[in-house]
């Protein structure tokens, strides 16, 4: 598979973050569900799309009514109390580091999240993997995932077909079809069955025999 840039998801493909921040989102959604595990799992299906839009996204799948502003700061307000205890506590999964280091060597590696920019860059830096990635880029309800990656290419005049996306979640395979990259699914294949997955696989360096060989 020749691969020229590897575009990566942070939250629950490098980092190993999901859980806690599913635990602290249900508690900010608490005041308005009490439907913890359906918080979770609109967590994990709309992960990737930028907070604001994942709340968004949550709030109508369980309330069935749009978020309106002020409910949307104060679900924001109390998940960030959480975020920076959280961001020191989580690490990378096993075997990310070197996996990302080795990768790095060979292709471009970028990563494009849902986190703030800043944050992710802040977390990335302190992981220890800043120096192996050629730009990291935080996507919000204005500049989705699929700019950034279009915008990235554009820039380097490398076409979609020779780029690959790693993710976690339905939002981030909707995000590589938009932009025309092949996709990877790191979690259960019955999660994935509905998109078109090049591949799924259950980490990160699993990947490495596919686009080494």
């Amino acid at each position: 598979m020749g691969v020229k840039v590897l575009f990566l998801d942070h939250d629950g493909v490098i980092a190993d973050s999901m859980g806690a921040k599913a635990e602290a989102l249900a508690d900010a959604f608490a005041p308005y569900t009490l439907d913890r595990a359906g918080v979770a799992d609109g967590f994990r299906r709309h992960a990737g799309s930028g907070r604001e839009l994942i709340f968004d996204r949550i709030y109508e799948d369980l309330l069935g009514q749009p978020l309106d502003e002020a409910t949307r700061q104060r679900i924001l307000g109390t998940f960030l109390d959480r975020i920076d205890a959280i961001n020191a506590a989580i690490g990378l999964f096993p075997g990310v580091h070197g996996f990302i280091e080795a990768q790095a060597a060979k292709r471009l590696v970028a990563v494009v999240t849902g986190v703030p920019q800043e944050e992710a860059e802040r977390q990335l830096g302190r992981l220890g993997l800043l120096p192996f990635l050629a730009s990291v880029h935080g996507a919000t309800r204005e500049t989705p995932k699929h700019i950034h990656m279009g915008r990235f290419l554009e820039a380097r005049a490398i076409a979609p077909a020779d780029a690959l996306f790693v993710g976690d979640s339905h939002a981030d395979m909707r995000e590589a079809a938009l932009a025309g990259i092949p996709f990877v699914g790191i979690g259960e294949p019955a999660f994935f069955a509905k998109g078109a997955p090049l591949a799924v696989i259950p980490s990160l360096p699993d990947l490495a025999p596919l686009i080494d060989g």
